[in-house]
């Protein structure tokens, strides 16, 4: 028993400690996910038993705090998800405005590359004057109901379309504006 005897130990000894790290790390690894499922399920309990107790005042006696601090999150959600679908409403609405118009004549929506309405046959620059010359009509309407004039928005001679002032050009037709 000499010297590699030892060395042998010393190597047997530090294969059985790092076997034992590994265990452990496999074990806490273990132990980590089983906290986690249980964790899950006491939140699904929890949730489930305020659903069946929360309009019970003897289960909710001295909870109330817990109970009432749910109910207002609850309400705040609910205003969070009013205020989302909200968003995504205008969103939806902005998209097919982008992606076209509604036919003044007969309302059939007309996509963004549509030169004539497919449901009454009108040509687009005549349905995009219509529309122009309606919104100009209502900005009149509105300005001569307390006397004054209102400032009516600047569009296109050639197709009616919406411009800013000081534009060259008329970015739905490309007509030279401001001749």
């Amino acid at each position: 028993m000499g010297f590699l005897d030892d060395v042998q130990a010393s190597v047997n000894r530090g294969i059985d400690g790092a076997s034992r790290g590994v265990e452990t790390m496999k074990l806490n690894g273990q132990m980590g996910d089983a906290l986690g499922r249980r964790e899950k399920l006491a939140a699904e309990l929890g949730a489930s038993l305020y659903k069946v107790t929360k309009d019970d005042a003897a289960l909710r006696e001295g909870r109330e705090e817990l109970y009432d601090g749910i109910a207002a999150i609850d309400a705040e959600c609910a205003e969070i998800q009013a205020k989302l679908d909200e968003i995504e409403r205008e969103a939806a609405e902005a998209a097919r405005a982008a992606a076209g118009i509604d036919c003044p004549f007969c309302h059939t929506h007309m996509e963004a590359a549509d030169r004539f309405c497919s449901g009454c046959g009108k040509p687009r620059v005549e349905v995009e004057a219509a529309i122009a010359e309606a919104v100009q009509a209502s900005a009149r309407d509105d300005g001569s109901a307390d006397g004054a004039e209102s400032p009516v928005a600047p569009v296109c001679p050639a197709c009616g379309f919406a411009v800013n002032e000081g534009d060259l050009f008329c970015m739905s037709c490309g007509s030279k504006l401001g001749e």
